[in-house]
């Protein structure tokens, strides 16, 4: 085998500053082009925006933007990103008072539950009010579930009406 005509990658201890012009500009091609790589990669794997901006020394600026650096800059310098940030919060508010109104309405819906086998269970007689003596034969099951299934459509319908409330309102009723 023959020896290697390259030094190949190494790591380059970084110095003050390269002191040969001509060094000095086939340094920063290089890194330019390895760093351009860097943030486009960033920006295809992580879907992020990227605007970055070098002025070499020679005093030319070179840009590299994903969708375009006007594009990043301009979302920059507006403050777009912190509204996405509150309009997440407002959004995280309302969900949070959504599932509110949804946790009280399971409740409402398991006390009217609790409510119609109260019901039921007085209107058997005294002595097969133990659950271990009701014989399913007498218990009029079609009449119990017809008056859950009304209840409960009942509630869903309100659940529906009061979601859509808010989400086309925007408010709290």
């Amino acid at each position: 085998m023959s020896p290697k005509k390259t030094k190949g990658r190494k790591k380059i201890n970084l110095k003050k500053k390269v002191e040969k012009y001509q060094d000095r500009m086939v340094t920063y091609s290089r890194r330019q082009k390895g760093t351009n790589t860097k943030l486009s990669e960033l920006s295809l794997l992580c879907g992020a925006d990227v605007g970055f901006l070098v002025i070499s020394c020679t005093g030319k600026p070179y840009t590299f933007g994903n969708p375009s650096f006007e594009a990043v800059a301009k979302r920059f310098l507006n403050g777009e990103g912190s509204s996405l940030l509150q309009q997440d919060a407002q959004h995280k508010m309302k969900m949070e008072e959504l599932y509110k109104v949804y946790n009280s309405l399971v409740e409402k819906i398991a006390a009217e539950e609790k409510k119609l086998m109260m019901a039921k269970a007085e209107a058997l007689p005294f002595e097969s009010n133990a659950w271990w003596k009701i014989d399913p034969a007498k218990v009029k099951e079609e009449k119990v579930a017809k008056q859950l299934l009304e209840k409960y459509e009942e509630l869903y319908e309100k659940l529906h009406k009061e979601i859509a409330a808010r989400n086309h309102g925007g408010g709290v009723p």
